[in-house]
């Protein structure tokens, strides 16, 4: 039994990346979240928030979204990289949003696409 509960400890430990960030109970770095399922066609994930922050320059915004029951994330405030396809232009704090989301080949949630919510 010992080596079973060993086994498993290892085994939760090693589930996340090494330098995973998490934050407070409000604020979680994406890193830690690793491939919690996604759900959609094409891995992409829908989600639906408040944008705070846009930086253009580094290609990033800073959203605080609604859970995301499909990836197992409360809501939360993270900073989330965009995809090449996403124009940030048009965005600003305080638009309420629509998002896809997909996790990467480097295991980094990127925000595909970006609509402003009705």
């Amino acid at each position: 039994m010992k080596t079973l509960i060993a086994l498993t400890t290892v085994m939760t430990l090693s589930a996340f990346p090494a330098g995973a960030q998490t934050m407070d109970h409000q604020t979680m770095g994406h890193e830690a979240m690793g491939s919690m399922g996604q759900s959609e066609q094409n891995g992409v994930t829908m989600g639906k928030g408040v944008i705070n922050s846009v930086d253009a320059a580094k290609g990033e915004v800073n959203i605080s979204h609604d859970p995301i029951p499909a990836l197992s994330w409360p809501a939360m405030t993270m900073d989330l990289p965009v995809t090449e396809q996403v124009d940030l232009t048009g965005v600003n704090p305080g638009d309420k949003v629509d998002f896809g989301i997909l996790l990467g080949d480097d295991n980094v949630y990127r925000i595909t696409e970006l609509k402003p919510r009705d």
